[in-house]
């Protein structure tokens, strides 16, 4: 229902340019950072999107627009032998130009975002891998909020691999956090139904904490293909408990990754999740990734897969058996895309995904589907500046019970088109 957007901390932009040395590289090659082999490469992306669906009004009517965005950024890449750092992060100002609702202006913000990857002693027998993204964007994964939402998401990832064998055997201690707060994106009462789903007034109660804990084996039993067995806790932990519920429980997931044929990678993983009982309710499911991917030559590519998972929406569902239950789900995932190399300067694209969410309700029958279709067109003018063009499609589903009036059933279809242009140092 909403654009999907880029971003980035401008303090961590600061930082990385404070830290780089004088140029010291050809146009395309960044900037070395001192004597190191470190470099910086500064950005800037321009974009022009018309999007038929920028939001959706309390009377269930689209509006339209044009959106001009400008996203400076920067890529930081300081390879070492004890401590490597990768570093990716941009700002993006959305100007809404009002084109079908001059009130639209008022929707112009900054955005962010970030991500960062830290090695300690990847070489080592016993290293550690820090692994952080954030983002500030117009858009969520939630399916059932009623009000359109700014979300400010933060994962962070520690990972502990043990090498004993010198890489061939790899046992891992993960542990996660992720933090996500919502803020309106225009205040008021935004879809038909309960006020609780559809008052911007909420949001703050809806973010959550998610923590989880666990452990890895990766096993390479050939060159490029490894057996993973993955085991852990989890808790999701609401900001309001009277809003949404705690949920806890396991997971654990067992399968195989790497090539078939020099030219053809397939992966496959399957698992199980429980909740244990957690949010006064029983919830379990079965976990499946499918994916194979089939590189014909360095020109054309092809992949498909197929998953099979779960996941927590924020708020309450009103089952109709007069009880308020978790937002639980189960998502059957469809994806396949190409790539067309085409004269060693022109590449053609296609994406195509399809996702069903059903919820755990025990007297009801509750389902969202999302679709969306996007082709595009990229051109590489010059080796540090690319242009494209794409469009996309994306159609929305719902089919909730009537009495189930908490939840905003939308069903809407959306279009956008694009120009991009990306320069690069």
């Amino acid at each position: 229902m909403w654009t999907r957007t880029f971003g980035a901390r401008g303090a961590l932009a600061a930082l990385a340019l404070a830290m780089a040395g004088p140029a010291a590289a050809a146009p395309g090659n960044g900037i070395r950072l001192g004597g190191t082999q470190g470099r910086i490469h500064p950005s800037l992306e321009l974009e022009a999107r018309w999007d038929s669906n920028v939001y959706y009004t309390s009377q269930r009517q689209a509006a339209a627009d044009l959106v001009l965005q400008i996203r400076p950024g920067f890529e930081l890449s300081a390879p070492g032998e004890l401590v490597s750092v990768d570093l990716a992060a941009n700002l993006e100002w959305a100007q809404y130009l009002g084109i079908d609702d001059p009130e639209s202006k008022d929707l112009s913000k900054l955005y962010g975002g970030a991500t960062l990857g830290v090695q300690v002693n990847p070489r080592g027998t016993i290293g550690l891998e820090i692994d952080d993204e954030f983002r500030r964007t117009p858009s969520t994964s939630s399916l059932l909020l009623g009000s359109a939402v700014i979300a400010n998401y933060n994962s962070l990832r520690l990972r502990a691999p043990w090498k004993p064998g010198g890489g061939a055997l790899v046992f891992s201690l993960v542990g996660d956090w992720t933090l996500e707060t919502y803020e309106p994106f225009f205040d008021g009462q935004l879809c038909l139904g309960n006020p609780t789903a559809c008052d911007s007034a909420v949001l703050d109660d809806l973010g959550y904490n998610d923590v989880s804990a666990g452990g890895e084996v990766k096993w390479r039993f050939l060159p490029r293909t490894s057996a993973t067995f993955e085991a852990g806790w989890f808790s999701r932990m609401p900001a309001d408990t009277t809003r949404s519920k705690e949920v806890s429980g396991v997971e654990v997931q067992a399968g195989v990754q790497g090539l078939v044929t020099p030219h053809v990678s397939a992966t496959v993983k399957l698992g199980y999740a429980d909740t244990l009982g957690s949010a006064d309710e029983d919830f379990r499911t079965w976990l499946a990734t499918l994916e194979g991917q089939w590189i014909a030559s360095e020109s054309i590519a092809v992949r498909a897969g197929y998953g099979h998972g779960w996941g927590i929406d924020p708020g309450l569902l009103d089952d109709l058996a007069g009880q308020q239950v978790a937002a639980l789900f189960t998502r059957s995932q469809l994806w396949a895309g190409g790539k067309l190399i085409l004269a060693g300067r022109f590449a053609a694209r296609a994406d195509v995904t399809w996702e069903r969410r059903s919820y755990s309700l025990v007297t009801a029958s509750a389902t969202a589907s999302l679709l969306r279709i996007e082709p595009s067109l990229e051109a590489s003018v010059t080796r540090w500046m690319t242009a494209s063009v794409g469009y996309a499609y994306t159609d929305r589903t719902s089919d909730f019970p009537p009495a189930m009036s908490t939840v905003p059933a939308f069903s809407y279809s959306k279009s956008e088109a694009w120009l991009r242009l990306f320069f690069r140092y």
